[in-house]
């Protein structure tokens, strides 16, 4: 087996980054124009119903969204289209079962749930379509994603959006409420799993006429010389609950503050919670890009694991960290685009913002530990990060509501830092924590300087991302070799360009 090319590495993630973008333009741009429709009170209880299906869609993927990620990157690797197959079938069929047993647990409880937070029996029902289409989209993302051709996902998702963002606002515009809200994410998954879904089946289209001309001509048994499906299916099950249990506790952990605070405070509260939340989440989004590509490659690797995981780390956090940090010093500015009313959760948010850094550190060195197999310690870092959250939710958010919440979430992620770092100690990853503070500490010491002289808060992001930039380059934590990834992932004219400004620079310097 050969390690995945740089070139089809970089390229899987950077439509995977086009993407994690596309969804902060288009989820930023969705819940500016909702909120002048809707209420904070609209958007406080649709959140819940999210967050709730959100979080039983976990349950239902079983983990298998993770777990075909080690598999489905060695089938890909060594072009075994027929073993990719029996993975793909094996993880319909768990995640089916999943999505069932969930089906009946929510209609068990809908009476608890319509008294805990008010949810009616159709906001139920759609609950349930949110759930079971969440579910089947991670697990086709996963398959989209190990094949590294990535280069639909940035499509599926401008057409989903595009028509999720439509359709809420005429339902809204109509006076349909909570509900009209959640019927446009409703319809908006459950297109994204048919696109997702008719890409998959055109990929395998092509091995599946091969198959049947190799069969005929050679008359071979496939049980010698590809994997049995129930072989698949235990050693895919066996995968995605080593995992399972830690990921559904850091999807619980990220995800319970909004329904904590939307039953302890109520629906304004929440939903004032929900919106800084989703703000961090696109930045952890454009960080997570590279670390989702990250898994199958470094499942697919005899040699270089601990380097590759080092390199995806230090990338990750260039990329999220001048955004997060410019961020901090103006989150009032932010809010306030959503709308007046949501300045509330301007603490909230810087609060949130803090969590970036630590989170980055710990998912990579979370991807290292998974590729090898190490499933214990997969689970502790997820114990560490979430366990504190969670917790500290049921005691800080009573008191201090969303800013509770918040200090809640990013002390979880403090947390999953110590643990990470313990355990890259114990496997021998070496972390150069002097580039990692630099990273970290230009970006806000340049929001810092900007927000003193009260520059505009659009210039001073700006420049806060061009000084970044610069001075990371400068100090070397941003290389040439970085440099030359980027611009080879860029068109033609676009890349020969900035090469050209890039030798006029070093000319002068």
């Amino acid at each position: 087996m050969v390690n995945p090319s740089k070139n089809a590495v970089g390229q899987g993630a950077a439509y995977i980054y086009i993407e994690a973008v596309a969804s902060i333009i288009f989820g930023y741009l969705f819940w500016i124009i909702v909120s002048k429709i809707g209420s904070a009170q609209i958007i406080g209880t649709s959140s819940a119903v999210i967050t709730i299906a959100g979080i039983f869609a976990y349950v239902a993927t079983i983990g298998t969204d993770n777990g075909i990620l080690r598999f489905l990157g060695k089938s890909f690797s060594e072009k075994r289209l027929d073993d990719t197959k029996v993975f793909v079938k094996a993880s319909l069929l768990l995640v089916s079962a999943g999505t069932l047993g969930c089906i009946v647990l929510i209609l068990g409880i809908k009476e608890w749930i319509y008294g805990s937070f008010g949810i009616d029996f159709s906001l139920t029902v759609l609950t349930i379509l949110i759930m079971g289409s969440s579910a089947v989209y991670a697990l086709f993302y996963s398959v989209v994603t190990a094949s590294l051709k990535t280069k639909v996902l940035p499509k599926t998702l401008i057409i989903s959006s595009s028509i999720k963002l439509a359709l809420a606002i005429i339902l809204l515009s109509i006076g349909t409420g909570v509900l009209g809200l959640t019927i446009s994410f409703a319809v908006s998954n459950f297109l994204s799993c048919i696109l997702l879904g008719i890409v998959i089946l055109a990929y395998f289209k092509p091995s599946l006429s091969q198959s049947r001309i190799s069969k005929n001509k050679e008359n071979i048994d496939d049980r010698n010389i590809n994997i049995g499906f129930f072989q698949a299916s235990r050693c895919l099950l066996l995968a995605s609950i080593a995992t399972w249990i830690p990921s559904l506790i850091s999807i619980i952990g990220s995800q319970l503050g909004t329904v904590i605070v939307f039953g302890s405070q109520g629906a304004f509260q929440s939903g004032i919670y929900f919106i800084s939340f989703i703000i961090v989440t696109g930045i952890t989004e454009i960080m997570y890009s590279l670390f989702v590509i990250a898994l199958p490659v470094l499942s697919a690797m005899k040699h270089g694991r601990r380097r590759f995981a080092w390199q995806t780390i230090r990338l990750s956090l260039i990329v999220a960290l001048p955004l997060s940090s410019s961020l901090v010093f103006y989150s009032k500015e932010i809010m306030q685009l959503i709308g007046r009313e949501y300045v509330e959760g301007t603490l909230s948010l810087q609060i949130l913002l803090l969590s970036v850094f630590p989170t980055g550190v710990a998912a990579g060195i979370n991807a290292l530990v998974y590729s090898y197999g190490n499933y214990r310690q997969v689970l502790a870092i997820g114990l560490a990060m979430n366990l504190p959250r969670t917790v500290l939710y049921f005691i800080l958010v009573p008191t201090y509501g969303s800013s509770g919440a918040a200090l809640s979430y990013t002390i979880g992620a403090a947390a999953g830092l110590v643990m990470s770092t313990i355990i890259a100690k114990k496997i021998g990853m070496a972390l150069f924590w002097k580039t990692l503070a630099l990273a970290l500490a230009i970006p806000l010491a340049a929001g810092f300087i900007l927000q003193s002289f009260e520059v505009n808060y659009i210039l001073a992001i700006s420049c806060t991302l061009l000084v970044s930039y610069v001075m990371l380059f400068k100090l070397k934590v941003i290389t040439k070799s970085d440099l030359q990834v980027f611009l080879s992932l860029l068109p033609y004219g676009v890349s020969d360009s900035i090469n050209r400004l890039y030798r006029k620079i070093g000319k002068r310097g």
